[in-house]
């Protein structure tokens, strides 16, 4: 089941949704990392996220086509109701995401403070 109770998570919130909804990621929530090509390449990221650009959120959730971004990420185009989770390095990117997102009228957005480096500090 999707939840929208909360606008942030933890890394005990994430890690459990992921465990429980990974099957569901496709329709019901997906992951966006606003880490950098080469910051994933030095640092990783969390497994079935999609990267997506800070500077290009707005422009891919608002006009890109539900064809386009399929061919493009390998995921159905989330609806205003699918739960966005996003994330980057400590995340101020990813609460920059999560505003741009909730502006173009997306309800079930939230963002993983600790981002990253909590996420990859509890996964050693």
């Amino acid at each position: 089941m999707c939840s929208d109770e909360s606008t942030s998570l933890s890394f005990q919130d994430l890690n459990s949704t992921y465990k429980v909804e990974l099957h569901h990621f496709n329709t019901c929530t997906i992951i966006f990392t606003l880490i950098e090509p080469d910051e994933i390449k030095e640092h990783g990221k969390i497994p079935n996220s999609v990267n997506i650009p800070l500077g290009s959120v707005s422009t891919t959730l608002n006009t890109m086509s539900e064809k386009e971004f399929e061919q493009t990420y390998g995921r159905k185009k989330p609806s205003e109701d699918t739960e966005i989770i996003f994330y980057c390095m400590i995340g101020k990117r990813s609460g920059m995401a999560q505003q741009n997102a909730i502006s173009l009228g997306f309800k079930n957005v939230k963002n993983y403070v600790g981002s990253w480096t909590d996420w990859a500090s509890k996964n050693q």
